[in-house]
């Protein structure tokens, strides 16, 4: 289509599927009318009806029925869906909110509208069948947005596994290191404490010298050898030498 810049982008119009109606949650088909200046089209699928989390989030170029596979469950649950037209120049326009009920291909054959829905219900089967219909799957729609450079919201599995294990990592080394200044810190408690005691030991050696050498004692009492002071013993020794110099009287 050729973008027309005097004329506002319009809102698409929502056809298929809407008002609540039940679908094959594995398959599900999108269809909406053309706006005339639009480049390309969004397709917005989310479990809330202000998008706050969204389903799904893909660009499907200029097509306007687009079948999404392996995407919703099939349990009953209820989802909101929106087209973003966009034209040159970075013009968009937004669609009003439909939903549609995710459940399994039985029970939306069983919930089937008729009468005045019916058009709406055969132009989504008619446009799944004849139009230019693509297919999207949660890892294609992946691998697309990494070839546009888009990042990517989510965190792999092995991105968490690389992270925890980086910590794990960090941690058991920390605790090495803290065992290591543990252990250092013990031997020089124990380095200190053993030489203290050698200390002791060495000065209670002395004391016991010292009180030996300025004491009386028996050291044999049968030789007669005995242990004076130290002082005393060199009085006597000056007193004999002194004595022998002496001339007889």
């Amino acid at each position: 289509m050729t973008a027309d810049a005097e004329q506002p982008l319009s809102a698409p119009s929502l056809l298929a599927p809407g008002d609540a109606i039940s679908v094959d949650g594995s398959e599900v088909t999108f269809v909406w009318e053309p706006v005339a200046g639009a480049t390309q089209y969004r397709l917005q699928v989310a479990s809330t009806a202000r998008f706050q989390e969204l389903a799904l989030d893909a660009e499907v170029g200029a097509e306007t029925a687009v079948t999404v596979g392996n995407q919703f469950p099939t349990d009953g649950e209820t989802f909101f869906w929106r087209v973003i037209a966009e034209g040159e120049s970075e013009e968009r326009a937004t669609s009003a909110v439909e939903s549609f009920v995710a459940t399994t291909a039985a029970d939306a054959e069983h919930d089937a509208p008729s009468g005045d829905e019916e058009p709406v219900t055969e132009l989504a089967r008619a446009a799944r069948r004849e139009a230019t219909v693509e297919t999207f799957d949660f890892e294609d729609q992946f691998e697309e947005e990494k070839e546009r450079g888009v990042a990517y919201e989510g965190v792999a599995a092995t991105q968490i596994m690389g992270i925890s294990g980086s910590i794990i990592l960090v941690i058991l080394v920390a605790v090495a290191i803290i065992f290591g200044w543990f252990a250092q810190v013990t031997q020089n408690e124990r380095t200190a404490a053993a030489e203290r005691q050698r200390y002791d030991q060495i000065r209670q050696a002395e004391r016991e010298a010292t009180q030996q050498l300025q004491q009386y004692g028996v050291v044999d009492e049968e030789e007669g050898v005995y242990r004076i002071p130290i002082d005393r013993a060199m009085d006597l020794m000056a007193t004999e030498a002194y004595q022998e110099r002496q001339p007889p009287q």
